[in-house]
């Protein structure tokens, strides 16, 4: 798209967008985008070496969680969508789920009987079985080309040499927020070396971390989950009231998953990730949307029945997530996620949804809590070949756990993600059942990690995701939404005002921020739902941060980073 063409855009959606905010990479042999701009250099020189989509998104996620290890790092998990074309030029896909689990301890009322309010998001007991390792050893072995230890080079080298603190790190080294950056020994040795918190600019270096990295390179994976590191991450954990094991840590395993798949418009097909992430989600929307019309443009009056009809069809997407589990400790799970994407069910639903909104329980399948997940790091790797990684990593919320390693490893607080008996949000919805927990279990998540290709060609269209606890869903579905229906390039799909709805009280529409170039949602279309019954509420730019890669017909790549944190960057080469 025109540098004009997006400029009007983004000025017809609310706000002026500087022209100089606007930046585009693009070319034709391979893209990275992440929030963190030295990783996806990282990602996109492994990729000029020679290494595949696998091997940049390896290195890329190594430095993400070594600059920004506030919510990301080898001490949490996630879930990837893995695009690769075989022999006979045709792409396959493969879901790798290496979500953390809950320690062989855990049972199911686990923080209901704990006395400590904070218990599941603070301290040892909430900290599940990190997976990140086992994630990456599956990655490379079945798609790796470069060897495991030269992936870990660069992290290795940041973090034993130093890096600047960005902008989006200096916000999360908040004494006022995060005191036990100061207070904890081991954390205020790498973040506090002089007494105070680095700041914007300053140098850090995480010595303990680099040793542990040089060590993984060396051994590879099996040394975290066996050995000394693996002893002191029980024991970091016990000392801090927790319940993980070296034996839970010696029995986990990452899990091959086959993803979920719509076909859309009879133009696309969109996979996406499936139990316990959410990528269903996005899938069940989009097919419901796909019986309306979706084209219109943020400056035609069409616009706003298009954005009340798409809020509609997610809003049941959430009511069918209150299903989905673990599948290995949930019936049906499997089952339930293919029905809810089929078109007969699109149409069922599409039936209910009207000119007006409706409160919660008109959309919500059993009544349960809609968890708001925590903050999450996207990635996105594409390749010339058509190969492409899709993938979100993340410790949950800001610093995890708030536990550190005596090998550097921030430990993640993933087990908040759990449902507990008793729990109700604002309209007394129960917890989830499904999301109970129970021994060796992995929470429900948010990530939704996405991969387009073109349903009659097969070639590779769009790789997508995001950050952002429960708001990873919309604006993975809002990306999608933006390219594939609105015809707009990656960069003017980051630079989009968002809006969220996950059944809360209100629904969330983005203010404008004219320093990022980001517009505002456009006050008519607000006025437009007000008017059909939706309770308005403003959020501000850091609800999510998303990723988004594009390939056009002829071959150029378009890589954009959000522009909500402000050390991402897109590249192409």
């Amino acid at each position: 798209m025109k540098l004009w063409r997006r400029l009007l855009l983004l000025g017809a959606a609310g706000a002026v967008a500087d022209a100089a905010t606007v930046t585009v990479a693009s070319g034709k042999h391979g893209a990275v985008a992440s929030e963190v701009g030295e990783c996806s250099q990282i990602g996109l020189d492994t990729l000029k070496k020679g290494g595949s989509a696998g091997d940049a998104m390896i290195a890329t996620a190594l430095c993400v969680g070594t600059i920004a290890a506030y919510h990301s790092g080898i001490g949490g998990g996630g879930f990837g969508i893995v695009r690769s074309i075989e022999k006979s030029g045709k792409p396959s896909y493969e879901m790798i789920d290496f979500r953390e689990t809950m320690p062989a301890l855990g049972n199911e009322t686990l923080y209901v009987n704990s006395s400590d309010p904070k218990a599941s998001t603070i301290g040892g007991l909430a900290v599940g079985v990190p997976g990140e390792l086992r994630g990456w050893q599956v990655l490379h072995k079945r798609y790796g080309k470069l060897p495991w230890k030269t992936l870990f080079q660069p992290s290795i080298k940041l973090a034993r040499d130093g890096f600047v603190v960005n902008p989006d790190l200096a916000n999360a080294l908040s004494p006022a927020s995060y005191p036990f950056l100061l207070e904890d020994p081991l954390f205020a040795e790498t973040y506090a070396p002089n007494g105070t918190l680095a700041k914007l600019g300053d140098t850090i270096k995480r010595t303990r971390f680099a040793r542990t990295l040089q060590t993984l390179a060396e051994e590879g994976p099996d040394a975290f989950y066996e050995g000394p590191i693996a002893v002191n991450i029980a024991s970091a954990t016990w000392a801090r009231g927790g319940i993980l094991t070296v034996h839970d840590l010696k029995n986990y395993s990452a899990i091959l998953r086959t993803p979920a798949n719509i076909t859309y418009r009879n133009k696309y097909r969109i996979w996406s990730t499936i139990a316990p992430s959410s990528g269903s989600v996005v899938l069940s929307a989009l097919k419901v949307f796909e019986g309306y019309n979706g084209s219109a443009l943020p400056n035609e009056a069409a616009i706003n029945e298009t954005t009340h009809k798409l809020i509609q069809a997610t809003r049941f997407g959430y009511g069918q997530r209150t299903n989905f589990g673990d599948p290995a400790y949930t019936a049906n799970v499997s089952t339930l996620e293919a029905e809810f994407i089929t078109a007969e069910t699109a149409a069922s639903v599409r039936a209910k949804i009207d000119e007006d909104n409706h409160p919660a329980l008109y959309y919500n399948v059993n009544n349960y809590l809609v968890l708001n997940d925590g903050g999450t790091s996207h990635i996105a790797v594409a390749d010339k070949d058509g190969n492409a990684v899709s993938l979100t990593t993340t410790v949950n919320l800001y610093w995890g756990s708030r536990v550190m390693t005596a090998d550097g490893i921030i430990l993640n607080d993933e087990m908040d993600d759990f449902s507990s008996p008793g729990q109700t949000n604002a309209f007394g919805f129960a917890a989830s059942p499904a999301n109970y927990i129970r021994p060796g279990k992995r929470p429900q998540s948010s990530i939704s990690s996405s991969i387009v290709e073109d349903l009659h060609t097969g070639e590779f269209v769009l790789a997508t995701g995001s950050a952002g606890g429960s708001r990873i869903i919309t604006a993975t579905l809002q990306n999608i939404y933006h390219h594939i229906d609105q015809g707009l390039d990656a960069n003017t799909s980051a630079h989009y005002p968002r809006w969220h709805d996950q059944l809360g009280p209100s629904t969330l529409f983005e203010l404008p921020a004219p320093t990022l170039g980001l517009a505002g949602f456009s006050n008519g279309t607000v006025a437009f739902l007000a008017a059909k019954g939706y309770n308005i509420s403003y959020q501000d730019t850091s609800g999510s941060t998303s990723h988004i890669i594009t390939r056009s017909k002829d071959g150029v790549f378009e890589a954009a980073a959000d522009p909500r944190k402000a050390a991402g960057k897109g590249l192409a080469f």
